[in-house]
């Protein structure tokens, strides 16, 4: 009788205690929406639909799509635009001063939610936040200190003249892809220096490392840009995630067999027994194998395409293919790269930066840990922020060519007029990239190995080309070049 009565009870109140609770929940979240609101009333901003916000203007986009529509905002509405999808508050910035805000502060760290997706890939510093990023990075840091970089050119050297070999194949036939050629020739750099690895891609062609690369990012992009395939659950039933996981399981299986054999060879045998038998090992193992995994994933493609960009570009500017060629040739002549004559192609740097200018990174998202001001606006705490690399390194107030590639753009008094966030390749602050000494080094050695020993042509004509937005924004019908000897 008591069991039925409180059965009662609970089914008259219930529907109270669910209606008490909606209501506290929409009073919170209303009055959540007001402060924001109020805190960000002098950004500007597209008109928004009721629950939706802006989220239809982002509907069915592909990544190009994409790309557009946010530069669309930055021109219409200014470099700093603010963008509700759904209850989730994203500003755009563009503007160096609110982009040095962000990026300078410790608050300004953590990665943004949608990076999670790149877990497939690995669980480690690319993806990671808070305290744990922390230790990662002091993890990494070490890796690309001075006297270790110094190691390394005797590999970037090797190398690049295997990749000059290869090459020979190529001379006086019709144009090809470079991009084929530089990116085996950078797997074989990173392999060779962070692992300690001699893979020998270039010539025996074991992995197609880049190829599975760029078919993995080119789905987790898509996820990114469909709405309905940011669930795990949704997106987990498609068959898009069969093809991922197919095109993640070889690169997973080459980092590791390169991680295990790097590390056999650096201990004894009794000592390799005990690894294997730890109860620790299978730990042990996916830490190393993800943090190795991060790192070669980083350089591969960013490296790869970079370089291959340059080749192309230099082939289509003969006037300033001859500098590089005449600076290469009197500094370095037909010995091998060292640090001192690396540091002594001011010229070359100018291209590269300059190619990187055009072709990094379109963006990256951070969330703010807590409520934080840039100029005389306080951003509220979980607010997406995303750094518009593609709009800044384009702006007309401080790129005399901001469509063409222009490596006088580097001159010295050139780059004393700018504020110093308008050009951000590696990132600034905290979280810039670790191996951007390291990715200036490997470039300028495959760079000055083929142009001092082949002449370079290329109907590459930037106005006409269509792009990808990989890691890079990249070309989608390859790198088009011929060679002659020299």
């Amino acid at each position: 009788m008591e069991y039925k009565e409180t059965e009662r009870w609970v089914a008259d109140v219930f529907p109270y205690l669910v209606m008490v609770f909606a209501m506290g929940f929409v009073t919170w979240y209303m009055r959540r929406m007001h402060r924001i609101t109020a805190m960000i009333s002098k950004i500007p901003g597209p008109p928004t639909l009721p629950l939706i916000g802006n989220a239809h203007l982002f509907f069915g986009l592909d990544m190009e799509g994409f790309n557009n529509i946010q530069l669309d905002l930055i021109n219409t509405y200014g470099p700093t635009v603010r963008v509700w999808l759904g209850p989730f508050l994203w500003v755009n910035l563009a503007e160096p001063e609110h982009i040095e805000a962000i990026l300078s502060s410790e608050y300004g760290t953590n990665k943004d939610p949608t990076y999670r997706f790149f877990k497939v890939h690995c669980d480690g510093i690319f993806v990671a936040s808070g305290d744990r990023w922390r230790k990662l990075r002091k993890m990494v840091n070490p890796t690309f200190h001075q006297k270790l970089l110094e190691n390394f050119l005797t590999t970037f050297n090797e190398q690049s003249d295997v990749l000059v070999q290869k090459l020979e194949e190529q001379v006086g036939k019709p144009t090809f892809d470079i991009g084929e050629y530089t990116g085996k020739c950078t797997l074989d750099f990173l392999c060779g220096t962070l692992m300690g690895v001699k893979t020998e891609e270039q010539i025996e062609n074991r992995c197609d490392f880049a190829k599975n690369l760029v078919e993995s990012v080119t789905i987790i992009k898509k996820r990114f840009y469909t709405l309905h395939y940011q669930s795990d659950w949704i997106f987990n039933c498609t068959e898009f995630s069969k093809q991922l996981n197919a095109f993640v399981k070889p690169l997973h299986d080459f980092v590791k067999q390169l991680t295990l054999m790097s590390f056999k060879e650096r201990i004894d045998l009794y000592t390799w027994i005990q690894f294997l038998s730890s109860s620790n090992t299978c730990q042990t193992t996916s830490s190393l194998i993800s943090q190795q995994t991060y790192s070669i994933i980083a350089g591969a493609d960013t490296t790869k395409v970079a370089t291959a960009y340059t080749s192309a570009l230099l082939g289509s500017n003969p006037d300033i293919q001859e500098k590089v060629y005449q600076e290469v040739n009197d500094v370095v002549g037909d010995g091998e790269f060292n640090m001192h004559k690396l540091a002594s192609l001011p010229y070359m740097e100018m291209v590269l930066k300059e190619v990187l200018r055009l072709f990094t990174i379109p963006a990256i998202v951070r969330q703010l840990e807590r409520d934080h001001n840039i100029g005389d606006i306080t951003l509220p705490a979980g607010t997406s922020v995303q750094i518009c690399f593609y709009a800044v390194h384009r702006d007309s107030r401080f790129w005399k060519y901001p469509e063409k590639f222009h490596p006088d753009h580097f001159l010295p008094e050139e780059v004393a007029k700018r504020p110093r966030y308008c050009y951000l390749p590696f990132g600034y602050g905290p979280r810039n990239c670790p191996g951007y000494a390291f990715a200036m080094l490997s470039m300028k050695t495959m760079v000055g190995s083929v142009i001092r020993k082949y002449r370079i042509t290329s109907d590459l004509n930037l106005e006409n080309a269509e792009y990808n937005n990989i890691f890079m924004l990249e070309l989608k019908n390859g790198y088009p070049v011929q060679l002659t000897k020299r």
